[in-house]
């Protein structure tokens, strides 16, 4: 066997075998393409949700806390089942304490990008979606604004990832993964929606009004401590606006939220809805996490095996950055991970059994 080729076959498949895995991760976070819109019921058949993308396993946790796993889905409907896996316990808020308020020099920083940069809305901008910076990066921006007023430095990163496709989500990746050089106390990703204008926009006290869904991967790490930072927010939301989110979807996906223990993907309305409305949005948004971050303390943590709560009293933010990330986690990605380096290690050994093989019997014709 020629030297050259040997090489070529070893550096060929270690290249499939170290990008595998992450393709892997990239494809559950792709929304299709073709805007096909699955309904979500549970064992009642009562409609719970609407989502462009779904796989079984999915959960949705709704503004009570109930969560609704996805166990079958029909692509003839487009329609999903779910059913009640848990309610979880509502954490105790407490705000405003005296004892939480910050020193003038103390820096509060946050960061934002775009994983989806063509995203925009129809009633605005006569389009969903634009090869470019579509909508969606004015309500980035505004999203920008609103942290500024709030003493943040901002780190906005506007970099395009087109397209969008399933390798999006790896483009972005080196967008957050330098931002979070920044030492950030929270990174996000900003999206729109692709379901009915009547999931997210509501009429409260007289008012139009659209809603933000926190979407939070399982398939990382940090699963765990970043749907605790989504329920904590979603708790002070209902004390604050109980208007603001929709759910949080806890997908089957990365989201590249395996790089921190503070990184949500925010769906800023979806594309039937008119901009002015999301941008309306945006100040309770930035005030809830900022409140989420600097000004609550929760007397109990998250149960994420509802059941019995724990004493916490500590500041949220504080409480996040002492969590071990690396506990736990036992999911199909490592599982992916292992079996692909055990089948590249069997290869080359093959491919180096073959070889000398291969020289023998040359030698011995010889």
């Amino acid at each position: 066997m020629n030297k050259k080729f040997l090489l070529f076959l070893i550096f060929f498949f270690a290249l499939i075998f170290t990008k595998l895995p992450i393709m892997l991760k990239a494809q559950a976070d792709t929304l299709n393409e073709e805007n096909i819109i699955y309904y979500i019921y549970d064992t009642e058949n009562n409609k719970i949700s609407e989502t462009n993308y779904v796989e079984v396993g999915d959960k949705i946790i709704t503004k009570d806390f109930k969560q609704y796993e996805v166990y079958k889905i029909d692509e003839n409907t487009h329609s999903a089942y779910s059913t009640l896996s848990g309610t979880y316990i509502k954490p105790r808020i407490i705000e405003g304490d005296e004892n939480l308020n910050l020193s003038k020099t103390f820096t509060k920083s946050v960061g934002l990008y775009l994983t989806h940069n063509d995203e925009s809305y129809i009633p605005s901008d006569n389009t969903s979606s634009v090869y470019g910076e579509g909508g969606i990066h004015d309500v980035a921006n505004y999203l920008a604004d609103c942290f500024e007023s709030l003493n943040y430095k901002v780190y906005l990163d506007e970099t395009l990832h087109l397209p969008h496709d399933s390798s999006a989500y790896l483009r972005s990746r080196i967008t957050a993964t330098a931002l979070l050089n920044n030492n950030l106390d929270a990174i996000f990703d900003i999206h729109r929606d692709g379901v009915s204008r009547s999931v997210y926009v509501d009429t409260v006290d007289g008012i139009e009004r659209c809603k933000v869904r926190i979407v939070v991967g399982q398939a990382n790490e940090n699963h765990e401590n970043n749907l605790k930072f989504a329920m904590y927010m979603l708790s002070i939301a209902e004390n604050y606006c109980p208007w603001l989110f929709l759910d949080i979807y806890y997908a089957k996906g990365d989201y590249n939220q395996d790089l921190t223990n503070k990184s949500l993907l925010f769906e800023m309305g979806t594309y039937l809805a008119e901009k002015e409305l999301v941008l309306n949005t945006v100040p309770f948004l930035t005030e809830v996490v900022d409140k989420t971050l600097f000004a609550s303390v929760s007397n109990n943590t998250i149960d994420l095996n509802p059941s019995v709560s724990e004493n916490d009293d500590s500041l949220i933010n504080n409480a996040l950055n002492k969590a071990d990330s690396s506990s736990s986690f036992q999911n199909r990605y490592v599982i992916n991970v292992i079996i692909f380096a055990s089948l590249f290690i069997i290869i080359m050994i093959t491919i180096i059994i073959v070889s000398i093989i291969y020289n023998k019997k040359r030698k011995h014709k010889k």
